[in-house]
């Protein structure tokens, strides 16, 4: 082992293997030599017990001195626990970054996570949001250098559609942690996080029962004009009989129907669980007079395929009856709205609506209470009516003449 001198490293040359020469003055710091004849300056260290080496510079373009003053610097760096294996993939990591935009990120979210991990109807809102708001404002900007000034000026020009924006929100962050997965951003950078959202206005619509009769008539004048198929007036008719969400009915096969028991088994839902939803005569009624054409009950026009758009169906049905204020959800809210006047507890409301939890029936607890309210009312008065018939005829008072002395 010699001292590395500009004169040695010289006379160096290949042996046709990778040769190494080590400094005899400073440990770990040493010269090697490529089959090729390359001559490379390293430092070689540990860090927690694992062997690193760095390249620190090539000769002759770097002098032997300069080299050495290079090696004691990585020798100390790794000293402190700083390895240089994992600083370099960061570095490669953050010119990756640099280079692909979120537009291709947003291609590789959709195939390696969305597509094969989520369900249909998640899949094609975050489509749609990408297509539509997205990637127009943010897709050609590189994974890097999006910042937080990048994602509210979005933001704040979809504030005309404040629950649509949130939901933007909520998409760009969660694309953007998927960045941070991949390495490409560091751990707690994502610009979305903690921006506040647009307060929403959440619009319920109740239907009286007078409007349920108009909404059934809405889907038989659309059926009977040929403005929707037999199919998209049944699924419309199943919404409004089980309060069952347009996905469910969708997603129906006649595999999936329990004639017996009167009820539709789905073996997954919007709640990631088996999901009963309970047929009624009426319902069944509409099972009956379907034509058996795909596995699905309500059966789309591709063959194979299910229905896609009950929504659409219903917008236009509705057009019929004037009931242009009402969803198809409306319809979903209305059949527990109807289920709480008659005095259903919440608990059988939550069941009937496929309800994880009690919080999403507590909405209806007010049109409960109003139930509660007219049965307090007719209690008062069959106890008023009690109280008066149950009471004696008041006694009648004969006024006595006083007798004269």
């Amino acid at each position: 082992m010699e001292r590395l001198t500009e004169a040695l490293v010289e006379t160096l040359e290949s042996n046709g293997r990778d040769r190494f020469v080590f400094d005899a003055r400073q440990s770990g710091f040493a010269i090697r030599v490529t089959p090729s004849g390359t001559k490379i300056f390293t430092a070689q260290g540990y860090v927690n017990g694992r062997k690193r080496r760095v390249t620190v510079g090539y000769h002759p373009e770097v002098s032997v001195a300069r080299a050495r003053e290079l090696a004691l610097q990585a020798l100390a760096d790794m000293q402190r626990g700083n390895d240089p294996l994992v600083e370099r993939k960061a570095r490669v990591t953050a010119a990756k970054a640099r280079e692909i935009t979120v537009a291709q990120l947003a291609d590789k979210w959709l195939a390696d996570y969305v597509r094969p991990k989520l369900k249909p109807h998640t899949i094609r809102d975050y489509q749609q949001l990408l297509g539509q708001h997205i990637l127009p404002a943010l897709g050609q900007l590189s994974v890097a250098h999006i910042n937080r000034d990048d994602v509210v000026r979005l933001h704040v020009a979809m504030a005309e559609i404040p629950r649509r924006a949130n939901y933007a929100i909520a998409t760009i962050r969660a694309l953007l942690n998927f960045a941070i997965d991949l390495g490409l951003r560091p751990a707690g950078s994502n610009p979305a996080r903690g921006i506040k959202n647009y307060r929403e206005y959440k619009r319920e619509r109740f239907l009286s029962e007078t409007e349920i009769a108009k909404a059934a008539d809405a889907i038989t004048s659309a059926e009977q004009k040929g403005t929707i198929g037999p199919h998209g007036a049944a699924g419309l008719r199943l919404c409004l009989f089980t309060g069952a969400r347009s996905g469910e009915i969708t997603a129906t096969e006649w595999t999936h129907v329990d004639w017996q028991r009167k009820l539709i088994r789905l073996p997954d839902s919007k709640t990631n669980e088996p999901r009963t939803i309970h047929l009624s005569e009426p319902a069944l009624e509409v099972l009956r007079g379907l034509p058996r054409v795909s596995k699905y009950v309500i059966a789309g026009r591709t063959p194979g395929e299910a229905y896609q758009n009950l929504r659409r169906a219903w917008i236009l049905a509705r057009e019929h009856v004037g009931l242009q204020d009402v969803r198809l959800h409306d319809l979903r809210h209305s059949f527990a709205s109807l289920a709480a006047g008659k005095g259903v507890s919440l608990q059988t409301i939550g069941r009937l609506l496929g309800h994880r939890d009690v919080q999403s029936t507590s909405r209806y607890s007010h049109l409960r209470a109003d139930h509660v309210a007219a049965v307090n009312d007719e209690l008062g008065a069959s106890i008023a009516a009690a109280i008066a018939k149950g009471s004696p005829s008041p006694a009648k008072v004969v006024k006595l003449k006083r007798p004269r002395r």
